[in-house]
């Protein structure tokens, strides 16, 4: 078995999809992704001491995303979390672009990553590696697949900033952390777009 088959074959024990890509420097971004639901809410977030707090991957992804990194280690090569929690800050790496780019999905009009089976509930964390492992370059993103004519979530923007595969103001979406409203001490984004979205 290779090592690229023993990387999948783990990460497919720990996560709902996977993904790997190369970054131009050569370092290797896994993209893990699960599925948020009701009982595994990856999209609880709240603020602890004023400083902005992502409950759910912590929870969730975290315990999963070490035990990928103790495994990459136990081959002999490093790995760590990218941003927080495995989720890129400000000016790193693009997650929805890599889960794309791996082949995870389709772009949808609303710029998230649409999956045959989770739909619009997959949430993504990375790793960074240098361990040698084969990636896909090959794979074409393919824009809103599962889409067809629907333009629903455009339709329901409220502040009307979606065209189709394109977000026109990203600052101003509000499902920015910065914008989010308090409910009983949780953040609550706007995810009007997922919500409507049929897929």
């Amino acid at each position: 078995m290779s090592l690229t088959e023993e990387i999948k074959g783990y990460a497919a024990s720990l996560f709902d999809v996977f993904g790997i890509n190369k970054l131009p420097d050569g370092d290797t971004i896994f993209v893990a992704g699960l599925e948020s639901t009701a009982e595994r809410d990856l999209d609880e977030f709240g603020r602890i001491d004023g400083l902005f707090e992502m409950h759910g991957y912590r929870k969730h992804f975290v315990p999963k995303l070490e035990s990928m990194i103790d495994f990459i280690n136990t081959k002999g090569f490093s790995a760590a979390l990218i941003g927080c929690y495995g989720y890129p800050l400000k000016g790193e790496v693009d997650l929805k672009e890599l889960a794309l780019k791996s082949g995870i999905g389709s772009r949808g009009k609303s710029t998230i990553v649409l999956h045959s089976e989770y739909g619009t509930r997959l949430r993504f964390a990375a790793i960074s590696s240098d361990i040698p492992v084969e990636c896909n370059e090959a794979i074409r993103i393919k824009d809103y697949d599962l889409c067809r004519d629907c333009t629903i979530c455009i339709d329901v923007c409220p502040i009307h900033i979606l065209e189709p595969n394109k977000l026109n103001d990203i600052p101003a979406c509000l499902s920015n952390a910065a914008k989010m409203e308090h409910i009983e001490q949780r953040l609550v984004p706007c995810d009007i777009c997922l919500q409507q979205c049929p897929v």
